[in-house]
Order: C-alpha cells, then structure tokens, then sequence
C-alpha cells in the first residue's frame, strides 16, 4: 500500500474515532428527570443555574458541563415524634425527636408533631437560592422554632382542655413561616401533647372544679327558670279561671234573657189565645176568668175534687165550661 491510501485510512479512523467522541459527548448532555420530581439545571465548573426555566418528568438536553438538581414535587414530611413507623414514609424531609417546649406560664411540656409540605414549581428558583440542596435540616429547624413560640402562647389550663386552638394557631404561624421560604403547608398533624404527671393531676383538680362550679351556675338557672315557669303557671291558671268564671257569668245571664224572653213570648201568646178564646165564647171578663179557674183545677192531681159552685151566670156559664175544648 502506498503513502496516500496509508494517509486516508489514518484519516478515515481519525475522523471515526472525532464522530465516536462526539456522539459519547452528545449522549453525555442528556440528563433524565425521574417522575415526582422537578428540577434545575447547573453548571458543574461555575455553579451558575438557569433562572428562568425548571425542569419536569422525562429526558432532556443540557448540554456537556451541566446538571440537574431534583426536588420532590410530592409532598415532603417533616415529623417531630418518637413513631417508629415514620421512615417508611416516602418524600421524609426531616424526623427528629418530640419538641420539648413551654407553655405561656412557664410549664414545660412535649408536643408530637407532623407536617407535610410542597416546592410550588414556580418558587423553585428562589427556594434554591435561599436554601441550596441541603435544605432538610435548616428548614425543619426554622419550623421547630416557630412551632415552639407558638405553644409558648398558650397557657398549660389552655392546652390540657383541648388541642384545637393549638393546632389552629400553629397551622397560620408554620404556613406563613414557609410561604416567606417559597413553600406551601399542606396538612398538620397535632399528634399528641404531653404533660407532668404531678402537674396533670393538678390540672385535673382545677378542671374538675372549674367544672362543678359551672355546673352549679347551670343548677341554679335552671331552678330560676323552673320558679318562672310555675310563677306563670299560676298566674294563667288565674286568668283561665277568671274568664272562665266570667263566661259562666255572661252564659247564665244568656240563659236567664232567654227564658225571660220565652216567658215573655209564652204570656203573650197565651194572653193572645186567651183574648181569642173570649171572642169566640163571648164571655165576659168575669166569665173568663172562672173558665181559666176551671181549667187550672182540672189539671190538679189532687185527689180533692172541687166543685164549682153555681151563681147567677148559672147554666150559661155550666154550658160554656162543658163546651171548653
């Protein structure tokens, strides 16, 4: 073989072995973006990241010198608590011990707490640059604080009745803490607080008594509510009485004007009947008389019998008594 097919072989491996490098550097400036997670890209040499752009799931071209750093998209869990069972969760920012804090009247206490948080995508930029890559125990610190403070607010009688206004307070004070980070509070968990015994069975006492001096306020409202209640009874039952004493008032004077009424209606029909009677017997008023003197001894059921006697009217008055239908 001669000196120029030597040269072009030479050639034709160097120019192979350029293509082969640069395909290996090519390859080499794709980075990968597991799913669940998010990223930045950086420089290796200078550090310098891109501020304008975060990455997403899938594979993407950065270019040689550059890579990503990857932050959870999923929620990510903090916990202060002595569970065992916690590591098992997936995305665990930080798991410490129990908080031991103070209550406002200086009363020490422990309190187990978790929470769950997120990297809004868009505060991705200004998260790294407050807090880098290793972010888990600056931040967790940074909340242990805050949620410590925020027991300190509340009195040991406070925190023994109930965990609500505890666990409301540290929801506003830990989410505004984290939005002034870049991230978002999603759930909190109050999962427990805890007292001293000698202390606890002092809490007892004063709860107790706070609640039989309650019960005796509630006691003695409702025997003055009871007082009332037979206070009113009585006095409507004198109201009934007294418009029931007046209907029976008004319904006998009712009754009493009726029959007033009826007996007057009754005389004057009878005296009616009688003026009648008169006409069409053509007696006189001394000769009615003794007929309606007849009639009323007729209707006796004494066993006396009357005779009437006989005057100078004699047979005509007979005859017209005979004669009364």
């Amino acid at each position: 073989m001669n000196t120029l097919g030597k040269g072009v072989i030479a050639g034709a491996i160097v120019a192979c072995i350029i293509l082969f490098i640069g395909m290996c550097i090519f390859i080499a400036g794709f980075s990968i973006v597991d799913p669940t997670y998010m990223a930045i890209s950086r420089n290796k040499m200078t550090s310098h990241i891109e501020e304008d752009k975060v990455y997403f799931e899938g594979r993407h071209y950065l270019g040689v010198g550059n890579e990503f750093i990857l932050y959870p998209m999923a929620w990510q869990l903090i916990e202060f608590t002595d569970d065992v069972n916690v590591g098992e969760t997936d995305y665990v920012c930080k798991v410490d011990t129990p908080l031991e804090a103070f209550t406002n009247d200086g009363l020490d206490i422990i309190i187990e707490v978790s929470f769950y948080f997120t990297i809004p995508p868009q505060q991705l930029i200004n998260f790294y640059t407050n807090f880098g890559i290793n972010y888990e125990d600056s931040l967790a610190n940074e909340c242990k604080t805050v949620l410590k403070n925020t027991a300190a607010q509340f009195e040991y009688s406070e925190l023994f009745k109930g965990r609500i206004p505890l666990s409301k307070a540290m929801i506003k004070n830990l989410g505004r803490t984290l939005a002034s980070r870049r991230c978002h509070l999603e759930k909190l968990l109050l999962r427990g607080i805890f007292f001293a015994d000698n202390i606890e069975s002092n809490i007892e006492e004063s709860v107790c008594a706070d609640q039989n001096a309650t019960a005796n306020i509630y006691k003695g409202k409702i025997n003055a509510i009871s007082e009332n209640i037979l206070t009113l009874q009585k006095q409507y039952n004198s109201e009934i009485e007294a418009v029931m004493a007046k209907a029976k008032k008004e319904a006998s004077l009712l009754v009493q004007a009726a029959q007033a009424d009826a007996n007057a209606l009754y005389a004057n029909t009878s005296a009616s009947a009688w003026k009648t009677y008169q006409d069409l017997t053509e007696l006189d008023a001394e000769d009615l008389l003794r007929v309606q003197w007849a009639r009323t001894l007729a209707a006796t059921t004494s066993n006396d019998r009357i005779s009437i006697g006989y005057d100078t009217v004699g047979a005509k008055f007979v005859q017209q008594v005979k004669n009364i239908p």
